[in-house]
């Protein structure tokens, strides 16, 4: 191989590793900040939802459920209305639930992304409620908890 052949294979590869990066850059790294900011977003709404429904705060907690889940809260707990439903669930706890729901802070590694779409299960530990889990979905550009487990 000549010296001419080395050159034109080291431009090659040169122009290869270029693409590369560029390719790299514009595509997979703003796909993985997007990700982590659904992530993010996703255990912040859950997080919200759980410190509104520890407070009894019904316009707060019954904003961050989907329809169906304000419904289902409701039928549940054998309320009228959603925010009856989230007043009736806080009454419900001890003032040491209620010092352990304010105390509690999900994070991410409480969070995992579906296989499909932007839903997140978020799970919860130790939750006086009696819920493992939230399934909170980003729906019209606002997040929201479509399901309580």
């Amino acid at each position: 191989m000549s010296n001419r052949d080395h050159a034109a294979t080291f431009i090659i590869l040169g122009v290869l590793v270029v693409v590369f990066g560029i390719t790299f850059t514009v595509f997979v790294i703003p796909s993985g900040r997007e990700a982590q900011a659904d992530e993010d977003a996703a255990t912040g709404t859950a997080d919200t939802l759980l410190h509104a429904l520890g407070r009894g705060d019904g316009a707060e907690a019954c904003g961050l459920l989907a329809k169906p889940a304000a419904t289902a809260l409701a039928t549940q707990r054998g309320k009228d209305d959603c925010p009856s439903a989230v007043r009736d669930l806080a009454d419900s706890l001890t003032a040491a639930e209620r010092e352990a729901v304010a105390a509690m802070k999900l994070t991410d590694d409480d969070t995992r992304a579906e296989k499909r779409g932007t839903r997140h299960t978020v799970r919860l530990d130790a939750e006086p409620f009696g819920y493992t889990g939230f399934l909170v979905d980003r729906q019209n550009g606002t997040w929201r908890v479509i399901r309580m487990e």
